[in-house]
């Protein structure tokens, strides 16, 4: 099964972005995803920064 199936996500860029942003021991919050397009990341457990103009 590829690994976006897995994750619920379309491509492997926001599988891999969903999967690296998400809170771990060593960071409880998560990371933040810095982006362009932050409606593309509501309903995800991860932080927005929104970079659009």
């Amino acid at each position: 099964m590829p690994a976006p199936a897995v994750a619920r996500e379309e491509t492997w860029a926001s599988a891999h972005t969903a999967y690296a942003a998400r809170p771990t021991p060593d960071r409880p919050d998560g990371a933040v995803v810095a982006t362009t397009l932050p409606k593309q990341w509501e309903g995800h457990p991860v932080r927005v920064l929104d970079l659009a103009p």
